[in-house]
């Protein structure tokens, strides 16, 4: 009774403000803006209107703090009364200077999601931020990835993506909320993005939330930029490898954008002027996405992409003498991603309520709904019809969730169900013979719940579960997630995450190969496992203003099944496409970064990663061939005046490889003279390998260098720029080659990119 009685009289003892957010120049609301109380963390997100509510409130005077993107940070004083509601309106100054589809902003995103979230192992990077990187040919949003901690690139001829010790498909990788399978263009040279239709790209290297799944090792967001001004605006841009074109506009009043873009190589033409070879190749794609708001708490979104790549040759073209089939030297590939998707979003505020409602519903929140599908296929035909590989993945999916908002609380309820559709057809039309025939169409069901706490000023707590159910295997598991960050002082924390993840679409590719020319993929069923893994993070951050930060993480990673694929599987057994394999990584990300801010002419970063990757398979541990123990990149922006100066230096440690240490004449019964000889009349010879992966490749290094000029002619934006990549022409080792025919045997380095100048203009108007 004594207790009830002193909770009434606190309550009492509280008041509440309520009010909205607006644009100061326009009058107009501002959903999405944060409002919290300072010294506190107590606060909101506005809805959809820009409203906003906060109770409990000590009797006194106040500061509201209220944060958007594109806007400075507004503080206003208020006085809290017991028992009453006071009313303010929040005026938003912008400060964001719109070039394009770059913005620079007055507090980074960085910033905001250290203040608001335990953000473990993420980092964001705006298109402005990307902007100065040096080029291989034109910008690409995959190469500037690489340039982040815990990330390892495997060679300058692939954009893939290794994150702490993982394999290239461990990485969910998302088109404005939509997933892609392979964004990668023939070999990984290049990736999918069209770069003027980036916004901005999030990375999660390890401890994310709940409300993602399907992949072991990180998360990449890629979100499409929105023209915010009305009339026709857009970009072209002409490199020596590529021509791309974007446009867009605002309509409505504002109520809508559209974005659309187009790219297309001419990778053959390069070739032909830098070599005597032939390369029949090109690659294209095109991009769309739209938004329009129904009314100002309803939006409808969708993402359309498609890209191809097709590579048709004869061989016997291109100087092979010993082709006596016409037919025999075909080469052909095609290779490509379509993705389409829609997302339909509605706001809702609802201050005053209580109780279970509160609890269900809290003040604020959104309801969304999305559906998508992702296709992707490889098909390669060898002589002719001699040999054809085709591979089609087609993933359907429809997902939903609620997002509900309190002064201590933000919960995710959500799900996902996707149907896939995999083929995988391996076969000689030639000879009428059947190599491999497999069709697999599983269902995959998932339900979540993320809970963002805020217990008090010192403590931001993310909780989370999943749960994943696949049929074909009847398979089900729960995945707990939970992530935590310890403020010491306001520029200073800790933090830490733990949690298990789960996958059950894999690639056949092999990770010692050192580049993946083609994927296939295929779902676990019956005899394929579903891999699973741990994640352990420990790590701190600390702010040095509001523009430089210094973050270092350990993280520890335990898989409990890998699948690594098997090069002498038997095409009439179901089962041995893979082999069982357990692992482990571990390592320690260090980032050093300073934002692009209107004080400040210079940004850039500086990664390091130190990691050690394992794995075991039966009695056998060996380092993948990803493994790279010591990687650092330098990357640095300048802006002066009208100039635009970026360089990038990078030092790695080499990966593992399998030495080559003798070879031998490999001979064959022949019954036609009941003796043993060679096939053929000439000599079957063998190379005999050393322990798997015991031997690492040197070290490399490499220097970048990028300038580009900007001049205004009627109301456009003209920026020629010259790249450089290895400026200093580094001779980094990609392989070698052997040759056991002389005595004594040689071994060749074949060497990575040379000194490798490009150029290029871009226009913006």
């Amino acid at each position: 009774m004594m207790a009830s009685s002193v909770k009434a009289q606190e309550s009492r003892r509280t008041g509440v403000v309520a009010g909205r957010v607006v644009d100061s120049a326009t009058g107009q609301t501002r959903a999405g803006a944060s409002v919290s109380v300072a010294g506190t963390t107590r606060g909101v997100i506005a809805d959809s209107l820009g409203r906003f509510a906060i109770d409990g409130l000590a009797p006194g005077r106040v500061v509201l703090q209220a944060r958007l993107l594109g806007y400075a940070t507004t503080e206003q004083r208020v006085t809290i009364v017991a028992n009453d509601t006071a009313r303010v309106e929040i005026r938003l100054a912008q400060s964001a200077v719109v070039l394009g589809a770059m913005r620079t902003e007055a507090r980074p995103l960085d910033r905001e999601l250290f203040e608001s979230k335990p953000n473990v192992g993420t980092v964001s990077i705006t298109a402005r931020a990307a902007e100065g990187v040096p080029k291989f040919g034109e910008p690409d949003v995959m190469r500037v990835v690489q340039l982040l901690p815990g990330v390892e690139a495997r060679n300058d001829f692939s954009t893939g993506l290794n994150v702490r010790g993982g394999e290239a498909d461990q990485n969910l990788i998302l088109m404005d909320g939509y997933p892609i399978y392979n964004p990668f263009h023939l070999g990984g040279l290049f990736s999918t993005f069209i770069d003027p239709m980036v916004g901005d790209i999030t990375l999660m290297t390890g401890g994310f939330p709940a409300r993602y799944g399907g992949r072991l090792s990180s998360v990449l967001e890629v979100n499409s930029a929105e023209e915010a001004r009305s009339g026709l605006h857009g970009s072209a841009e002409v490199s020596v490898l590529a021509s791309t074109l974007q446009l867009g506009g605002a309509f409505a009043g504002g109520k809508g954008t559209w974005s659309v873009g187009g790219r297309r190589t001419y990778a053959d033409k390069f070739v032909e002027l830098i070599s005597t070879n032939e390369l029949p190749y090109h690659f294209r794609d095109e991009q769309a996405h739209a938004s329009y708001a129904f009314t100002p708490t309803t939006k409808f979104s969708f993402t359309l992409y498609d890209g191809r790549d097709a590579l048709d040759a004869n061989i016997a073209s291109f100087g092979d003498s010993t082709s006596t089939n016409p037919s025999g030297g075909t080469f052909s590939f095609g290779w490509g991603n379509t993705v389409g998707g829609a997302t339909l979003s509605h706001s809702y505020a609802r201050p005053n309520n209580a109780g279970v409602s509160r609890l269900l519903f809290g003040n604020s929140g959104t309801v969304e709904q999305r559906a998508s599908i992702s296709h992707f296929s490889t098909r390669l035909d060898l002589g002719g019809g001699a040999l054809t590989l085709n591979n089609v993945v087609t993933d359907a999916r429809v997902g939903g969730s609620l997002t509900t908002h309190t002064t201590a609380h933000d919960r995710t309820y959500g799900y996902e169900v996707g149907q896939y559709r995999i083929s995988y057809l391996a076969n000689s039309p030639q000879t009428g013979t059947l190599l491999y025939d497999l069709s697999q169409r599983p269902v995959a069901g998932s339900v979540f719940i993320d809970d963002l706490w805020r217990p008090n000023s010192r403590w931001l707590i993310e909780t989370g579960l999943r749960g994943d159910a696949l049929s074909g295997r009847s398979w089900a598991a729960l995945s707990p997630r939970l992530s935590a960050k310890f403020f010491v002082d306001s520029n200073f924390a800790l933090t830490g995450a733990v949690g298990r993840f789960e996958q059950w679409t894999h690639s056949l590719a092999r990770e010692d190969i050192p580049v993946r020319l083609f994927d296939f993929w295929l779902a676990s069923d019956s005899v394929i496992p579903v891999s699973s893994a741990w994640h352990y993070i420990a790590g701190m951050e600390r702010w040095f203003g509001t523009s430089r930060l210094a973050r270092v993480e350990g993280f520890y990673k335990r898989y409990g099944t890998l699948l690594e694929s098997n090069p002498q599987e038997d095409p009439g057994m179901r089962g041995d496409e893979f082999f069982p394999v357990q692992g482990n990584s571990y390592g320690v990300d260090v980032l050093l970064r300073q934002f692009d801010t209107p004080n400040h002419r210079f940004s850039g970063w500086v990664s390091y990663t130190y990691a050690v990757a394992a794995r075991i398979q039966d009695t056998l541990r060996y380092f993948p061939g990803h493994d790279r123990w010591h990687d650092i990149n330098i990357v640095g922006t300048w802006r002066l005046k009208n100039y635009l100066f970026g360089a990038r230096f990078g030092y790695a440690t080499g990966t593992p490889y399998t030495d080559i240490v003798g070879e031998i004449v490999r001979r064959v019964y022949d019954p036609g003279t009941n003796a043993y000889g060679t096939r053929g009349g000439s000599s079957q010879t063998e190379f005999v390998g050393g322990p798997r992966n015991a031997a690492r490749l040197p070290t490399t290094q490499r220097l970048d260098l990028d300038v580009s000029r900007t001049y205004h002619v009627r109301g456009a934006t003209i920026a020629p720029y010259l790249s450089v990549v290895n400026a200093y022409d580094a001779k980094n080792v990609f392989l070698y080659v052997f040759n056991y025919e002389k005595a004594p045997p040689t071994r060749e380095a074949i060497s990575q990119f040379p000194l490798l100048p490009s150029a290029g203009v871009t226009i913006r108007f």
